[in-house]
């Protein structure tokens, strides 16, 4: 008897299809002003500061994975958190916010979140859908001085192919694709357990730092 492998990725669960992230923004919220602007300076203080800290991940390993988690391909720097992004990640508003744009409660997946830096020509995270403990995405843009016309850097994401296995998406990758070039100050709110993403590759002189944390919903 053979063993049936699922590369069908489960539905969006009804209340994450009737909130307001998924009846206005297509499961994605982009904000400014979150966090306000104090906040959004100490950050990138933070970040700034923790960057000489910060550790390679690098994986040039084939990913087969086909729904969520594995190890997709990458090359980037990243920092553990500091006091400034652990009490914004601890803050009981930006848990409230999320949920109410999301419909459903949330919760911090960890104790810390971390600083990404895409600094090095050609810094990029390949396709994948977040980790099981990651249903909800939060990234604020820190630093990037490049042109915000240039996809190079931009998170593209694929909101209506949802349901689609991983390889379906990397053998037509146009189909769908939605890219955000974040610009600091801005954060970006999604599902990155249900939406496949990827980071494109910064060009040569590019700096891009963001600030990444993960939330579970509990559905």
């Amino acid at each position: 008897m053979t063993a049936t492998i699922n590369t069908t990725a489960p539905p969006v669960p009804q209340p994450m299809r009737d909130s307001p992230l998924f009846t206005v923004g297509n499961g994605i919220g982009l904000y400014a002003g979150l966090p306000d602007p104090y906040t959004f300076q100490a950050l990138q203080a933070e970040a700034i500061e923790l960057y000489p800290g910060a550790c390679t991940q690098l994986s040039e390993d084939p990913d087969y994975e086909e729904i969520r988690g594995g190890k997709p391909r990458r090359s980037l720097l990243t920092s553990t958190a500091g006091p400034i992004q652990d009490a914004w990640y601890a803050s009981d508003y930006l848990t409230r916010f999320i949920a109410q744009q999301l419909g459903t409660p949330v919760v911090p997946s960890g104790n810390r979140g971390s600083y990404s830096y895409y600094v090095r020509p050609g810094d990029f995270l390949d396709l994948h859908r977040d980790i099981d403990t990651c249903d909800i995405t939060v990234i604020t843009g820190i630093y990037d001085n490049s042109d915000p016309a240039s996809l190079s850097g931009a998170l593209v994401l694929y909101p209506t192919r949802i349901e689609d296995p991983l390889s379906a998406i990397r053998a037509t990758p146009h189909d769908g694709e939605y890219p955000i070039k974040l610009q600091p100050g801005q954060t970006l709110i999604f599902p990155g357990g249900l939406i496949p993403h990827y980071l494109a590759a910064v060009a040569e002189g590019q700096l891009r730092i963001i600030s990444a944390l993960c939330f579970r919903a509990l559905i």
